[in-house]
């Protein structure tokens, strides 16, 4: 029995978003890794742009253009593996969490997603794996 995988391209399932709504997703993801810094977990925002260009010859203007996509959260452990991707809903603005997965024998499995509304960092940071592991 096979089971398909879903698609893991990061700007496959997105559309791309103003300048105003980057900056506040960014805000509210660095919300979220100043609660998880202050655990000593550390984390990675990556913001994802498509740059276009294209030529227009001697004798027109060439032209550009610049798309934004919604930024994520990268949340790391102790050993350099990744734990967890966070990015902000478009229209809700409820934190999207997806939790890596693995099995007994370390084959990786299928991210586990989770929605947390009412841009509550808090609820976020508590649901990522080793956020309540004593920190020292």
């Amino acid at each position: 029995m096979t089971s398909e995988l879903p698609d893991t391209t990061p700007l496959a399932a997105r559309r791309p978003i103003t300048q105003l709504a980057a900056a506040a997703h960014c805000a509210a993801l660095g919300k979220l890794a100043a609660l998880l810094a202050e655990r000593g977990m550390r984390t990675r925002q990556v913001e994802w742009l498509k740059l276009s260009l294209r030529s227009g010859g001697f004798d027109r203007d060439s032209r550009w253009g610049l798309d934004r996509y919604p930024p994520e959260l990268l949340v790391f452990g102790s050993q350099g593996r990744r734990l967890a991707t966070v990015h902000i809903a478009s229209r809700s603005f409820a934190y999207v969490l997806e939790v890596a997965q693995t099995s007994k024998g370390n084959k990786i499995l299928p991210d586990r997603s989770y929605v947390i509304g009412d841009e509550n960092p808090d609820a976020t940071a508590a649901m990522i794996p080793g956020y309540f592991a004593d920190a020292s």
